[in-house]
C-alpha cells in the first residue's frame, strides 16, 4: 500500500509539473517565435533501469511512480501573419535571427523590431539586432518608413544597402534552451551555419500552438491528476482502518 501512496503523489506531481508547461504555452499564445514547450512523463522504472548496474541471477526491484524529463521545445514553423509594418520580419524555413545580448548571442524566430534612440535595430527587449557586419545602424536622417528588407535580409534605404541581417541555423535544435519567451540560447560547443530561410518583410511568425490544443491538454492533464489523487486517498483510507485509525 505504501507503494501505491508513492505511486499516486508522484503522478500528481507530474501532472501540476505538465500543467505549468501548458499553462505556459497558454499564456504565450500571442508572442510571435514562441516555440511550443513539450514535457515528456515515464515512469521511474523506464528511466532507472539503464542506469542499475545488472548482477547475474539478481532481480532488481520494481521502481514505481511517475517522473517528467527536461522541458524541450517545438520548432516547427508557426503561421505567418501580415502586419505592413516595414520593421516587422519573418523567417519562412530554418533558421534564426542573431541578437546580441548581455552575456553573448541570443536566437530568436520573433521579428518585431524597431528603431532605438541611437539609430540601432532591436528587438522587443532592446538587444542589437546582429547583421553579418554587427550591430545594423540607419544612418542619419533614414526613417524606418524608408527601410526595404530583401528577401535574403539586406536591408535597404532607397539604393543604399546599410546591412543585411545574420541568419543562423543549427544542425540539432536541442542545442537551444529558451532565455525569455521568444529568445534561445546555444550550448558553448554549437555550431551554426548560415541559413537559406526566406526574410519576408512586413510580416511576422506567430507562435506555433493553438489555445484549442493547449485547452483540451490542460483538460486531460485535470483529469490525470483527479485520478491520481483519488487513488491516494482510496489508499490513504484503507491505510487507516489497517492500523486501525478510523
Amino acid at each position: 500500500m505504501i507503494s501505491g501512496l508513492y505511486s499516486a503523489a508522484t503522478a500528481m506531481d507530474a501532472t501540476n509539473r505538465r500543467h505549468e508547461v501548458a499553462a505556459e504555452n497558454l499564456a504565450n499564445l500571442q508572442i510571435p517565435g514562441y516555440r511550443r514547450r513539450i514535457l515528456a512523463q515515464s515512469s521511474f522504472d523506464a528511466v532507472m533501469k539503464p542506469m542499475q548496474p545488472q548482477q547475474d541471477g539478481a532481480h532488481s526491484s520494481n521502481l514505481l511512480g511517475a517522473t517528467t524529463g527536461q522541458t524541450q521545445y517545438d520548432f516547427t514553423q508557426g503561421h505567418i501573419e501580415e502586419t505592413k509594418l516595414k520593421l516587422d520580419v519573418a523567417l519562412n524555413g530554418e533558421g534564426f535571427f542573431t541578437v546580441q545580448g548581455p552575456e553573448g548571442p541570443l536566437y530568436t524566430r520573433n521579428g518585431a523590431f524597431h528603431i532605438d534612440p541611437q539609430g540601432t535595430l532591436v528587438n522587443v527587449d532592446g538587444f542589437p539586432v546582429q547583421g553579418t557586419g554587427g550591430p545594423i545602424r540607419l544612418p542619419g536622417g533614414v526613417t524606418s518608413s524608408q527601410i526595404e528588407i530583401a528577401i535574403d535580409g539586406s536591408i535597404y534605404a532607397g539604393d543604399q544597402q546599410i546591412g543585411q541581417l545574420a541568419l543562423a541555423q543549427f544542425a540539432d535544435n536541442s542545442v537551444l534552451t529558451a532565455t525569455g519567451a521568444s529568445l534561445f540560447t546555444a550550448s558553448p560547443d554549437a555550431v551554426t551555419t548560415g541559413s537559406s530561410a526566406e526574410v519576408l518583410q512586413g510580416r511576422l511568425e506567430m507562435a506555433n500552438t493553438s489555445s484549442v490544443n493547449e485547452l483540451v491538454n490542460i483538460i486531460a492533464i485535470s483529469r490525470h491528476r483527479d485520478a491520481a489523487q483519488k487513488a491516494l486517498n482510496t489508499i490513504a483510507e484503507s491505510i487507516q482502518k489497517r492500523i486501525g485509525l478510523r
